[in-house]
Formats: structure tokens, sequence, C-alpha cells
């Protein structure tokens, strides 16, 4: 083991002790005591004592009517609350402007010009990974059926940034590639490389609508827009100042959107817990089996434990190391070490964030619990923007809605960025046998920031009838991206593979995906079998075509 791996390894136990304090730290800030803490955790498989009791009603008078509950429907936004979304929107055009000045040409729209400083892009990789998914879906699923199960893929984090770190980002920096893409044709072939760029294209469009549907849900459910207008006008918003300031203004922005989100996740539970109180709400979450972390069943059909495992180690791995919206934030600082720093950053702050969102979701259930004669919405991604406009004070309201905003643009608006970096760099670049101006490609690539913007709107009215988010959102990423970790994986052996070994293993990973879906088989497992086939099936074939290329070679 040499001296770098131990360093490596020794960041990762600090991360762990670090993580494990800020969790603490929360539930402290909270109102919860030591002896609290540890009855919360206490039934990691049951989850609970599962003695429910529930509240009773008092019977109303002979003769008198049973009153009827009102169903959710949205309400006007307050002046104060709309003042508050409105000053935020206008400010991050605003930043889109003021970044656009500084643009010179397409290395400086794609990477700023490598100039940026580090904790900036780890706050911004934060942004961009925790998303409307996290502010909402979380906090949905937890509130939901789901419980805390899904909590358990947060530590295996810390795996992805040790490898990311130690394997794959130095690598990349050494390549000096700004479409991570281009390392695959570095190492493979020109097909490896197309087959990946068009895989992220796909997949940014699916995850854009994904990610518009979720704050526009939020809007249309706190007032009297329609779903459809609600993604229009957020897909205008962040199509303008992704196209005005490129990634420089994407990475500002993102910062400012995680101090916004964070903030207002602070905002709602201490509204929760002054009105529920600890005792109340560990009472009911024993109750209804609320804390369940472990699900140690093996069913392939269902989501359990060693599951989420496994596909938050694939999956992590994969976007962290190969999706172009995350790797292309590890060139816009000045040095590898400072790139690491920034993986690290957004890595630690991640794991308490996403407790944080998953506790507000158990809270929410009890609040609701202990409030029973409210209806809720249909959708348990609706629930967090209900009860900040019926429940938290003018102003505040606007604030934490502007934080599931701010969610969804941190991340829509590095896909744009994205998607034109791979577009221009994959595609125009590399097949143009006569180059143009930079000053070409520079419009191409805001031309192309907007169509995304257009792809965006559309896909997003296609997910208006979605139930869980989170769900949807692993079932895209295990189809859109089946294969490309495997493919990146080949790219980092120290031989070079051949470039039939590697089509007929991506080839072999899409064909695992049908008969998966017909099986019924947990889309956890899907990224697992899918990369693993692309990976074994690339490295079992690979003596024999490359045997075929020396004979052809020496025949010759």
């Amino acid at each position: 083991m040499t001296e770098s791996w131990r360093t490596t390894l020794f960041r990762a136990a600090v991360a762990v002790v670090i993580v494990a304090a800020l969790i603490l730290l929360i539930l402290t800030c909270i109102g919860f005591r030591p002896a609290q803490i540890i009855e919360m955790f206490s039934y990691p498989i049951r989850g609970g004592t599962g003695e429910v009791v529930e509240p009773v009603e008092p019977e109303p008078a002979q003769g008198e009517d049973q009153p009827e509950k009102e169903a959710p429907r949205g309400v006007k936004l307050r002046t104060s609350d709309g003042a508050v979304l409105v000053v935020y929107l206008i400010a991050m055009v605003g930043i889109g402007y003021a970044a656009s000045r500084r643009i010179k040409g397409t290395r400086g729209f794609f990477v700023a010009d490598g100039r940026l400083n580090y904790v900036l892009v780890g706050v911004s990789l934060l942004g961009t990974y925790l998303s409307a998914l996290t502010v909402t879906a979380l906090p949905g699923m937890s509130f939901g059926e789901h419980n805390w199960t899904y909590m358990v893929q947060l530590p295996f984090l810390i795996v992805t940034a040790v490898v990311i770190t130690r394997l794959v980002l130095p690598r990349y920096r050494k390549a000096g590639v700004i479409s991570v893409y281009e390392y695959l044709e570095q190492r493979i072939h020109v097909t490896a490389r197309v087959i990946a760029s068009i895989s992220f294209v796909v997949f940014s469009i699916g995850r854009m609508g994904l990610l518009l549907y979720l704050p526009a849900l939020a809007l249309s459910t706190i007032t009297n827009v329609s779903l459809p207008l609600s993604i229009l006008v957020m897909g205008l918003f962040i199509t303008i100042y992704t196209v005005l300031g490129g990634i420089e203004a994407v990475v500002w922005t993102d910062a400012i959107q995680v101090i916004i989100f964070i903030v207002g996740a602070f905002v709602t539970l201490g509204y929760i817990f002054s009105d529920l109180g600890v005792e109340q709400f560990l009472e009911i979450g024993m109750a209804h089996n609320k804390f369940q972390l472990i699900d140690p069943s093996l069913d392939i059909t269902e989501i359990v434990t060693l599951w989420l495992i496994l596909e938050t180690i694939f999956q992590t791995i994969r976007i962290y190391g190969t999706q172009q919206d995350m790797t292309q934030r590890y060139m816009t600082t000045e040095s590898t070490k400072k790139a690491n720093r920034s993986v690290w950053i957004s890595i630690l702050a991640y794991i308490p964030l996403g407790f944080l969102f998953y506790f507000i979701g158990t809270a929410l259930f009890a609040f609701y619990k202990a409030h029973p004669a409210v209806v809720l919405p249909e959708k348990p991604d609706q629930i967090y923007p209900y009860f900040m406009v019926n429940q938290l004070p003018p102003g505040v309201a606007g604030l934490v809605v502007a934080a599931i905003f701010a969610a969804a643009m941190s991340s829509i608006d590095s896909l744009m960025n994205s998607s034109s970096t791979v577009c221009i760099e994959d595609f125009f670049k590399r097949f143009r046998r006569v180059q143009q101006p930079d000053a070409v490609y520079l419009r191409k690539a805001r031309q192309l920031t907007m169509l995304w913007g257009v792809l965006a709107v559309g896909t997003g009215f296609a997910y208006m009838g979605t139930m869980y988010a989170q769900i949807v959102w692993g079932k895209l990423m295990a189809t859109a991206t089946n294969g490309m970790l495997g493919l990146m994986a080949l790219a980092f052996l120290p031989f070079r593979i051949h470039k039939w070994a590697a089509i007929i293993g991506f080839v072999v990973s899409c064909a695992c995906l049908p008969p998966m879906m017909l099986l019924d088989v947990s889309y956890l497992i899907w990224p697992v079998v899918g990369n693993l086939a692309c990976f074994l099936v690339a490295l079992a074939l690979n003596p024999l075509f490359s045997r075929n290329t020396r004979e052809a070679t020496a025949d010759s």
C-alpha cells in the first residue's frame, strides 16, 4: 500500500467521523438529547414499536352534521412570498449576465478557463448532485411508504469519493479533456466516445424534464398556476441565465442555491419541532415504524438494503466518474489537488444533507399525524411545498419555495451547459473536417442550450402523472446510462481494450435490461448487472479480438 493510498483511506476515515458529527449536530440543534437519538436508531430493522394508537376525534353532537374535511387545494401565493420568489429569479438571470461579460471563447463557456475556487466548485458539485429530487422527492419517500430504508445509501458515498479522487479524477486532469467522453476515444475507440456521448445527452433530456416537473408541481400545489405553465416558466428562466453565463454562471448560481435550500430546510424543521416537540415526534415515528433503516431481505423484486448499497456504489461512481455535468467541474479548478478537494467537499456535505431531507419527510409525517383533520395532497412529492405555504409565515414560505426552485435550477443549468459541451466537443469539433473559429462554436453552444430548454419543457410535460419521482429517477438512470460505468472501467485498465470487445460488451449490457424488466427484477439491480456484463464480456472477448488483429497484421 503506497503512502498515497494510506492518505486517501485516512481521509475516508476522517470523513466518516465528520459526517457522523454533522448529523449529531443537526439533531442536537433541533432539540434531541443523546438518549433520544439512541432511541430513534434503536429499531433499525423494524423501524419502531408498531404500537399505533390513532387519535380519536370527538363524536358530533346528536343532530349535528358530520364535518367534512376540505380537500387540499392551491392557495393564492402571498405577496411577500411572491416577491421573494421574483427577486430570486431576477438575481439568477443577473448573475448569468454578469458572467457572460467574462466569456471569451468555448473554453470559458465550458470550464471557465480553469480559474474557479475549489470551494466554490465543491459547493457547485453539491448543488448539482442534490437537485430538486433531494429537496422534494426524499421528503416524499420518507413521508410515504418507504421510511428510512433509502438512507442506508448515504454513507457509501465515501467509497465513491475514494475511487474518484484516487483513480478517476487525476486521469482526466492528466488527459486534459473537456468532454470526459474524449477519454474513451483515447483509450478505446471513437465509437465508445459516440455511444457514451449520445447516452449522456438522452439521459440529460430525461433528467431535465424530471427536475423541471418537481418545482412546477410545487408551484401548482401552492398556487392556482397550472402545472404546464409552471414547467414553461421554470424552463424559460433557467435557459436564459445558462445561455448567458456558461459554466461560470452555473457554478455561482449553484453555490447561492445550495445556501438557500439549506436555510429553507432548517426553517422548516424549526417550525415543525416548535409545534410538535421531540417526544411526540419519537412517539409517532416509533408507533408507525418510520425509523426503519435496514431491510435484510434478499428478494430480487423488492427494494432492500443490499440492492440499495450496490446501486449506490455503482451509480454514484458512474455519476461522479462518467457524467459530464459533474466531471466538467474538475477542469474548472487550478490543479488536480484542488479538484479532489472539491469532490470531498461535495460528498461530505451531501451525506448529512441527504439525511436532513429524509428526516424532514418523517417530521412532516409526524406533524400531520398530530393534526389529523387535515386532508393531504394525493402525491407524496407534494407534501413539502404544501406544508410550506399552509404553515410557514409569510415571506419565509417564499424563501423555502425559492429553495425548491433553487435545487432544480442548480442541476438543470449544469445539464444544459454540459450537454452543449458534449455536442460541441464530441460531434461538431470531432467530426468536422474544416474547423471553424471559436466564436462560431460559442454561438452554437448557446443555441444548443436553448434547444435543451425546449426539450426539457417537453419532457417535463411527460412526467406529470408521476407519483414517486425518486423511483422514476432510479429507473431513468438505470436505463439511459446502462453500460456507461462498464465502458469507463474498461478505459481505465492498464492495457488497451479492442473496440469490438467493448462494443459487444455494451450491446450485451443493453440486452440484459428487457429480461430484468419482464421478470420484475428491482430497478436497483439493473445498473449492477448491466455494467458488470459490459465490463466482463469485453474483458473475456478482448484476447480473441486482439489475437486476430495481431495475426492479420502479421499476415499483411
